[in-house]
C-alpha cells in the first residue's frame, strides 16, 4: 500500500470509527417510583402536569444534560400542594448537528398528592344510624 493509500485508509478508519462511537449518559434520579400494581394512597389533584428539562453542547464541548429529577419536579410544581406524579410518561428529544446539539427531557402525569387517610362525606345524622359499639 502507498503512502497516499495509507493515510486515506487511515482517514476512513477515523471516520467509521467517530461515525459509530455512541455514548451513555446518566438521565438523573428518581426516588419513589412504584410499579403498576402499586398504589399509593394519594389523591389527584391534577391531570395533564408537564415538565421539562434540557441540555445542550456547542462544538463538541459538553455543556448541560437534562435531568430526569429536574423535569419531574418542574411537573410536581405545576400543581400547588402536589407531592408525586402518577400515570407517568418520559419522552426525549433531540436535536443533533454536530455543532450544536440539544436533547430535552419531556415528563408528562398526573399530579397527586399522599393522603393519610380517605374520608368521605356522609349526609347529616348518618353517625346516627349505626348502633352502638357491640358488647
Amino acid at each position: 500500500m502507498t503512502g497516499g493509500g495509507r493515510a486515506l485508509a487511515w482517514a476512513a478508519l477515523a471516520a467509521l470509527t467517530f461515525l459509530a462511537a455512541g455514548c451513555t449518559t446518566e438521565l438523573g434520579e428518581v426516588s419513589g417510583l412504584l410499579g403498576a400494581e402499586a398504589y399509593p394512597p394519594a389523591m389527584v389533584l391534577a391531570t395533564g402536569a408537564v415538565g421539562e428539562d434540557c441540555g445542550s453542547s456547542l462544538l463538541f464541548m459538553r455543556g448541560s444534560e437534562p435531568r430526569l429529577e429536574s423535569a419531574v419536579a418542574r411537573a410536581i410544581a405545576t400543581v400547588p400542594d402536589a407531592t408525586l406524579l402518577t400515570d407517568v410518561r418520559v419522552e426525549r428529544a433531540a436535536i443533533t448537528t454536530g455543532l450544536y446539539n440539544r436533547s430535552c427531557l419531556h415528563v408528562h402525569g398526573s399530579a397527586a398528592k399522599l393522603i393519610r387517610q380517605l374520608v368521605l362525606p356522609a349526609p347529616p345524622g348518618h353517625h346516627d344510624a349505626h348502633p352502638g359499639p357491640p358488647h
